[in-house]
């Protein structure tokens, strides 16, 4: 066990390589986990549809549209523009770039937020139970996609990885 442990602490791990090949494969792996989320959301209405009666209300679908609205608000922010604000001349810039970050983070806390509150009313009606562990997982994945998107995407300005 120490001999992990050395490997991991002094620096034995070849970090840069794995960065790299985050850099690489980030975005896809991002992508298959937005599809995945919304995987699970659409399995969830099938089941509803084909075992239970009655259509489910409209409003279990907010918490994924949230979701998505935070990954695209989270993304709307490159890390290198949060980097360049903090060593701008003009006032405000790096609030202004921090607090659309908070906003973005706030929203995804919400999207989480609503996806339990409908994961609670359905199980205390004993009804629509897959759609409010669907909502779950859907936001979840959606964004962990955000989060892994955020952290990992090129930051050369020319776009994603183009290598394939």
């Amino acid at each position: 066990m120490k001999a992990i442990a050395d490997w991991f602490i002094y620096g034995e791990v070849d970090w840069d390589l794995y960065n790299a090949k985050l850099q690489e494969w980030g975005p896809l792996v991002a992508g298959a986990l937005f599809g995945i989320g919304w995987w699970c959301w659409a399995d969830a209405l099938v089941q509803v549809s084909t075992g239970e009666s009655g259509a489910y209300p409209f409003t279990y679908n907010w918490p994924g549209i949230v979701a998505t609205l935070a990954l695209l608000l989270i993304n709307a922010l490159p890390r290198k523009d949060l980097a360049e604000a903090a060593e701008s001349i003009e006032d405000g810039v790096e609030l202004r770039a921090r607090l659309w970050l908070l906003f973005s983070f706030l929203t995804a806390f919400a999207a989480v937020g609503g996806s339990v509150a409908v994961l609670i009313q359905c199980t205390q009606q004993s009804q629509f139970v897959s759609v409010g562990v669907g909502s779950v997982l859907q936001c979840g994945f959606i964004l962990a996609s955000a989060l892994l998107l955020w952290a990992y995407r090129s930051d050369d300005g020319g776009g994603y990885y183009t290598g394939f």
